[in-house]
């Protein structure tokens, strides 16, 4: 037999892992549009100016905002910068200037955004994105063939990751997030094959250390350190138990502390020092990043920590778990009308209850406590039903103990992961338990992990509930206990889908009479009154979501019963992976940005007057009341100097002068904030920092300021104090202060 043919299975699945990211993100790639969100420029001077005349309304997702201001710009100055043959170290164009090549977000050093530069940046995300999300559903089923899974077993788990509500709400607008997320089931599958071949005495025992060393160096170089560092706790947790595991399993007739002794046996430790060697190269490899941003994060502003409750306060609220069942219940940022049930007319989102704009996102459903990016835990409906059915077959069934083992762990970790994501008491042993970590503030983060042992879990299942059709001489009480637990998870899907079916057909029928209890409810409800302008509203917009729970739930009851009676066993595989595609794909549709790329190519008046301005100067914007014009980063975008910026690597010296003109209240949003206060106007700082110009859409009647240009709604101010970038003065006017802040707001030298 030929390898094509021993492996064409494999491949069919691999090259099926397409479908998924291609359905969501086609218009982004062969559509011919960028999913960068153009349009959230827009909603700020100076573009509003021209928004109705460009096409652009409101924009499809505000909360994107950060792949267009942030993402993009990076991208755009790393290619810039090695396309004019430098390596871009420095950042001249936030923060009076700031490391770049340190901070890796950018993940300029990721093999996988080298795409970048050979494509047009505008569609290079999306290819980028659908590679991301292809490549986190191969690893996946890697990993679930190296846990020993069926083909159609592993495939189920690699739509489950590669679909989950994390992955796929990061990739709209944190590709490095992304990007660093994927790698996490290569290197537990390296880690599983190394303790196996071990301890079989196998020679490919390097082959897969080489491989998770490369994973790691990848993983680190896509350029988010709080990935790295879960990945990083995640692969130490798995190595240790695999260890332990193993030196203890098989020996219950002897004492634990016999069996942990086994630890010094030549095997073990050999796997040890393989897994510590892989984990240390894997370090080395990404070295050229991980050491300057560990240089970089030592002068950052974030030397404080919150406290233990901050934390738990970033946490799920308890009512977030609905979300497991509906992802949208509480809204979606890019929801903006809904079709109500009784005109069957597609109604905008406008005004609220209160005859006011939505707080949490203008025209928007979104009502979430909970920032939809950071609360996106959906794993369909299918996944959560097979991941039970492979928790109770790890406790029936006895006769494989090493998948007992690692089932074990996913089902361990799944349990605190659920505990941190949700912010109970126990996310204590990591704060108080791991150094750095109560600088990260993300116990949300924990539902990355979570979706990994979901999909773990759901591929076991999926092998216990379908071994039936194609084992023989199995045990006729595991398999009786087997039915009779698949059919009461069948039982319950049928029935709750059935149930909810049936009570949204009820209550649109006699709405009139039930609609007093709709309107309790709504109200009662904390911020939904903020959304919705009324009950009905409320009600048309959940009647959707419910239904679609409804009918994934019937059709999950007819998954689970095909793994029973169907007579071809690929036929309920096929099922399953098709309704877990379409369960994902209708939760995360149109979430990310659908924008024409010629968006990117109008340049506002404004900006071509001050590219027209020559010397070496800095601007800034007035906010007194906290409007955005030429928002943060937006300066970067036409290679201007900022001394404002967004970013979470800022240097703590420049956040301590920035301080002595006026309170950073943008700080913990990792902003430089633009000047708020009319006193900062006159501040010698601000004059030190070579701050020419001052944007604002107010009108400004100070001496020192004259109005040099107007109008897109903004005005621009020419600060005639402003001093030269650089200067050099006589020693006489040298000053010895222990505070020097203070002393260069009142000596004038």
């Amino acid at each position: 037999m030929s390898r094509i043919s021993r492996y064409k299975t494999d491949l069919i699945i691999v090259v099926g892992f397409f479908v998924l990211p291609l359905l969501l993100f086609g218009s982004v790639t062969l559509g011919g549009r960028t999913m960068l969100p153009v349009d959230n420029l827009f909603q700020w001077a100076p573009w509003t100016a021209v928004a109705d005349e460009m096409g652009v309304g409101v924009p499809q997702n505000g909360l994107l905002t950060d792949l267009i201001i942030e993402n993009y710009a990076w991208r755009s100055f790393f290619v810039d910068s090695i396309r004019a043959g430098e390596i871009p170290l420095w950042n001249p164009n936030l923060f009076a200037g700031a490391p770049f090549l340190a901070t890796g977000q950018h993940s300029m050093l990721y093999p996988f955004s080298w795409l970048f530069l050979i494509l047009p940046i505008p569609l290079a995300y999306g290819w980028y994105t659908v590679i991301q999300i292809w490549l986190a559903g191969v690893l996946m089923y890697l990993f679930g063939r190296v846990l020993n899974m069926r083909p159609g077993s592993a495939a189920i788990a690699g739509i489950i990751y590669q679909g989950c509500g994390f992955l796929l709400v990061s990739a709209a607008v944190f590709p490095m997030v992304l990007g660093a997320a994927v790698w996490l089931p290569l290197l537990l599958a390296c880690i599983e094959k190394i303790v196996q071949t071990t301890a079989q005495r196998k020679p490919t025992t390097l082959l897969w250390a080489a491989a998770g060393a490369v994973a790691l160096g990848l993983q680190i170089l896509a350029g988010h350190i709080e990935i790295t560092y879960y990945t990083l706790l995640v692969m130490a947790l798995y190595a240790a138990y695999r260890l332990i595991s193993d030196a203890v399993g098989g020996r219950h007739e002897k004492k634990i502390w016999q069996g942990l002794l086994g630890l010094l046996r030549s095997r073990s430790a050999q796997a040890f020092a393989w897994l510590l060697g892989m984990v240390l190269i894997g370090l080395l490899l990404g070295g050229v990043q991980l050491i300057p941003f560990y240089e970089v994060g030592q002068v950052n502003f974030r030397e404080g920590s919150a406290s233990f409750a901050e934390v738990r306060g970033w946490a799920f609220p308890a009512r977030r778990v609905l979300t497991l069942a509906l992802p949208n219940f509480f809204g979606n940022p890019a929801h903006h009308a809904y079709l109500d049930v009784f005109t069957r007319e597609t109604v905008p989102f406008g005004l609220n209850t209160y005859g006011e704009l939505n707080p949490q996102g203008a025209y928007t459903s979104d009502w979430g406590i909970k920032n939809y990016v950071e609360g996106g835990i959906y794993l369909g409906i299918l996944p959560l039903f097979l991941a039970l059915v492979g928790i109770w077959g790890l406790w029936r069934d006895e006769s494989d103990r090493l998948r007992r083992r690692q089932g074990a762990f996913f089902l361990v970790l799944s349990f605190f992961s659920l505990a941190f994501i949700f912010g109970t008491p126990l996310y204590g042993l990591l704060f108080y338990g791991l150094p750095f970590i109560n600088q990260l503030h993300t116990p949300f983060r924990w539902v990355w992990p979570l979706a990994l042992c979901v999909a773990v879990l759901a591929g076991f299942g999926v092998d216990f509930v379908n071994r039936g059709l194609v084992l023989s001489n199995t045990e006729v009480e595991v398999e009786k206990r087997r039915e009779v637990f698949v059919k009461a998870l069948a039982a319950i899907a049928l029935l709750g889908g059935a149930g909810i079916l049936l009570l949204l057909v009820g209550s649109w029928l006699v709405f009139e009479q039930v609609e007093p209890l709709v309107e309790r409810l709504f109200l009662a409800l904390a911020l939904a009154p903020t959304a919705f302008a009324s009950a009905r509203a409320f009600y048309s917009y959940q009647f959707w979501q419910m239904l679609i729970l409804g009918v994934m739930l019937v059709a999950s009851a007819v998954a689970l019963w095909l793994f029973l009676h169907a007579k071809r066993p690929w036929l309920p595989v096929v099922v399953a992976i098709s309704l877990i595609i379409l369960d994902l794909f209708l939760a995360n549709r149109g979430f990310h940005a659908v924008n024409d790329p010629a968006l990117l190519e109008y340049k506002p008046e404004m900006v071509a007057w001050l590219e027209a301005q020559p010397g070496e100067w800095r601007l800034t914007s007035f906010t007194p009341h906290g409007d955005k014009p030429f928002n943060a980063n937006s300066g970067w975008l036409y290679g201007f100097h900022d001394i404002r910026g967004y970013d979470s690597i800022i240097p703590k010296q420049y956040t301590d002068y920035m301080a002595a003109i006026e309170s950073q209240n943008g700080l913990p949003f990792n902003r430089v904030q633009p000047i708020a206060n009319w006193e900062s106007l006159n501040s010698p700082l601000l004059d030190v920092l070579n701050v020419k110009y001052i944007i604002s859409s107010e009108e400004i009647d100070l001496p020192k300021l004259q109005t040099v240009w107007q109008g897109e709604g903004v005005y621009i101010y020419e600060n005639l104090a402003a001093a030269p970038r650089a200067y050099t003065l006589p020693k006489s006017a040298a000053a010895v202060t222990g505070d020097p802040l203070t002393t260069m707001q009142t000596l004038d030298p």
